[in-house]
């Protein structure tokens, strides 16, 4: 019997905003991505400063009338994300550009240093630095309805490839 390889799970680094949106707002621009990360198609990368700022951000006030109930919203990006602690670059490898938002620069580099193929974010001066980190970093940077668009796109081509293989595995076993 022929297996096919699993398609690499898609990497991506979802910005506070983001997970606010999936957390406490259940926005319906971001349910495919929640959607993903539940069926395992999509995995989300965590480090302990985004992890941080998450945490304090799910007690701001203004979240208060949502009745947000944070332990269970830790709880539930600890069952959707990854934590981790990757290596810093090395020494020689050029800089990542500066976010002109101090506090976003964390979400670049964890993205970078993770090998993330995304950065998901709504952050202005974040979404500027999209075409130079693709460029000279290797990871793409959008806001949620583009990054569903895009990554639907790639499962849909993942789908057709696997019933095109399983189509041709079929006919040489009959």
């Amino acid at each position: 019997m022929y297996r096919m390889k699993k398609s690499p799970v898609l990497r991506a680094v979802l910005d506070s905003n983001v997970w606010i949106d999936i957390l406490v707002f259940d926005d319906p621009i971001t349910r495919p991505i929640r959607a993903a990360l539940e069926a395992g198609t999509l995995e989300a990368l965590i480090d302990s400063r985004c992890l941080k700022e998450l945490t304090y951000v799910l007690d701001y006030p203004q979240f208060v009338r949502f009745a947000v109930n944070k332990s269970e919203a830790l709880e539930t990006i600890a069952r959707l994300s990854q934590l981790v602690a990757p290596e810093p670059p090395p020494a020689d490898a050029p800089p990542l550009p500066k976010c002109r938002d101090r506090d976003d620069q964390k979400f670049l580099e964890l993205a970078h240093a993770s090998r993330a193929d995304w950065l998901v974010s709504k952050d202005r001066a974040v979404l500027k630095l999209a075409k130079r980190t693709a460029r000279d970093f290797g990871f793409r940077i959008a806001q949620p309805a583009p990054f569903v668009a895009s990554f639907e796109a790639s499962l849909e081509a993942h789908i057709e490839a696997y019933e095109e293989t399983n189509k041709e595995t079929n006919a040489i076993d009959v």
